[in-house]
Formats: C-alpha cells, sequence, structure tokens
C-alpha cells in the first residue's frame, strides 16, 4: 500500500535533516508522527519514528539524571500561577518587558536576535506571581524548534509587536504565519488543543515602542481586537501602561484566585489557591486536597454565588476572588 506522505510530514521530515540538536530533532519527529498518514502502509514507518522519539527521550532523561548537557537546557521548570510565554518577530522589546516586570536580567540590546535562549522570570500581580519566559524572536532563518515546543505548553501568549516600524502589521502577520505553519494559533482562546495537532493560545497582543509612534495606537488596537484576547500599549521609555499590561497578564493567562476560610474564622486572604477558569466547585476541593472529595458534606461560598455563605452546588463555577468554606465528615 502506497504510503501518500502528506506535504506537512515531508517537511517535518526535511527539518530532522537538518536537525543539528537533540531538541530539534525530537519536535521534528513529534510533528512527523502527528502528520504521517494512519494505515497499514505507513506501521513500519510510524513504529520506527516512535523508537527514535523514545530513544531521543531517553537520552534526554538520562542527561537530565547525571547533571549533563551538550548544549543550554530548554526546558523551563514552570513556577507561579501560570506561565505566559513572550512570542514575536526580532527586536519587538520582549527581553526589556521582561526586565520591566520582574527580577529577571535579560540582554537587552538595540539589534535584533539577542535571545538565543529562554530566559524565565516571575511577575508579582496582587498576591500571587506569573511566570514570564522570554524566547527568541520568531524568524522564517533562525527560529529552532524548542522555541514552538515550549510555546506549545505555554498557559498563554504575550505577542509583542514593534509599532515605531513603518510595516509593523507585516512583520505581525508574518511572525503569525511561521507559529500557524507549525500548528500554533495565537487568538482569543481559551487555551486548548484545537485538534490532534493544533493548539491554540490565549494572547495578549502587546504593542510596545508606542511612545515613538502614537498615532498608530487605534489601528492596533483595531487589528488585535478582531483576533486576540486582549491589546496593550507599553512604553519602555516613558513607562507609559506599565500597570495597565500588568492586569492584562494576569488577565490573559486564565486563572482564577480563590481564597478558603475555616468554619468560625475569618478567611485566608494571603495565600490562594489558583485554578484555570472553567474549574468548578469541586475542582476547587480536589485541588486542596483530593481526600476531600470522599469525605464532603458541603462547601460554603462566598463572592459569585447568589447570596454570601449560601451552600454551593458542586457544578459551580468559581471566579476569581471567591472564598470557599469546605465542610467534611
Amino acid at each position: 500500500m502506497p504510503a501518500n506522505l502528506t506535504p506537512e510530514f515531508l517537511e517535518a521530515r526535511e527539518r530532522f535533516r537538518k536537525a543539528k540538536t537533540d531538541e530539534e530533532r525530537l519536535d521534528a519527529l513529534m510533528e512527523m508522527l502527528a502528520t504521517i498518514p494512519k494505515h497499514k502502509g505507513t506501521e513500519k514507518m510510524r513504529a520506527d519514528i516512535k523508537r527514535r522519539i523514545a530513544k531521543l527521550k531517553e537520552k534526554q532523561e538520562q542527561r537530565r539524571r547525571s547533571g549533563g548537557r551538550s548544549g543550554p537546557s530548554y526546558h523551563v521548570e514552570r513556577e507561579g500561577a501560570a506561565q505566559m510565554v513572550l512570542v514575536g518577530p526580532p527586536n519587538t522589546g520582549k527581553s526589556s518587558l521582561l526586565a520591566l516586570f520582574t527580577n529577571a536580567s535579560p540582554e537587552i540590546a538595540p539589534f535584533p536576535m539577542s535571545t538565543f535562549r529562554p530566559c524565565p522570570g516571575m511577575m508579582e500581580y496582587e498576591d500571587i506571581q506569573i511566570q514570564l519566559v522570554d524566547l527568541p524572536p520568531i524568524t522564517r532563518e533562525y527560529t529552532e524548534g524548542w522555541v514552538f515546543s515550549l510555546i506549545r505548553t505555554a498557559d498563554g501568549a504575550i505577542f509583542c509587536i514593534d509599532l515605531s516600524l513603518e510595516d509593523w502589521l507585516d512583520t505581525a502577520e508574518e511572525a503569525l504565519g511561521l507559529l500557524q505553519g507549525r500548528h500554533i494559533v495565537l487568538g482569543k482562546g481559551p487555551t486548548r488543543q484545537l485538534d490532534w495537532r493544533t493548539v491554540e493560545l490565549r494572547t495578549l497582543a502587546l504593542g510596545t515602542k508606542i511612545d515613538l509612534a502614537p498615532e498608530r495606537a487605534e489601528e492596533f488596537r483595531e487589528w488585535a481586537a478582531e483576533r486576540f484576547f486582549a491589546s496593550g500599549l507599553v512604553s519602555f521609555e516613558t513607562f507609559e501602561g506599565v500597570e495597565e499590561v500588568r492586569e492584562l497578564i494576569f488577565k490573559s493567562a486564565g486563572i482564577v484566585r480563590v481564597y478558603t476560610k475555616k468554619p468560625g474564622h475569618p478567611p485566608d486572604m494571603e495565600q490562594p489557591y489558583t485554578l484555570r477558569e472553567g474549574a468548578t466547585i469541586l475542582d476547587v476541593v480536589e485541588h486542596i486536597h483530593k481526600e476531600f472529595v470522599e469525605k464532603l458534606k458541603y462547601v460554603r461560598l462566598w463572592g459569585s454565588g447568589k447570596f454570601d455563605g449560601q451552600h454551593a452546588p458542586l457544578d459551580h463555577v468559581v471566579q476569581d476572588g471567591d472564598i470557599v468554606e469546605i465542610h467534611v465528615h
């Protein structure tokens, strides 16, 4: 039976042949496995791809256990309430944004391509922290496979666009097209798997260097409103828009904070539990302690209920700032 290989598979196979690092090889193999037709004629090919993937993953695990590396590690350990990746074309201010909101010290330069590896930092928002990860820019020539892998697994994206450029829109569309070519959609969200190979990330579109081109603000917002969850404007010189952007990053992360209280005591408003938007009362109980689910009597709710202190149904969707009081047997 002929294999009838798809153009997407052939493109991924070519990337595998040209790959220079294990991360690039693994990313290409995963794409090959996702795009290869599944029928009897491709059984041996699929088995070979799976074998190669397993071998590379085993190699990575052995390297991790031994503490040795063949190069920089491109796995970013998740921290905080959510992980947001900074994505965009070259020289759009992603590193400046990371330095502005976190204690990280990325290399900031007035020329493109100054970021070569992921650089994480923690942004404080009220009583939680959100992890921001600066990534190398999206370009047709230089973006390595591991960059797309990190984007795919994030909770959301911050898409940075340099509004001082005359061709800012064409530059932005080209980057978005390159991402879509790797089955990554930056959009309104929620962050989810659209199909067996495509992911959508809830995205904050951020127009940077607005002090250099204030006349482009309205055009940018109109363009962004059609495609993304939210949009913002920021200047790294005047610090215009900084606090608004901090708020937008939190909203774009797709999380809610839920606080707890013990019966007869005031609520603990210092250390909230964070869950994905859409979480229910039952999800909250399970998140706090799995054993509580079996022993649960009822849950009282303050915040998004019809009245404060009501007995909340387990399928009630919690909102940011809700307070729960869990009663168990």
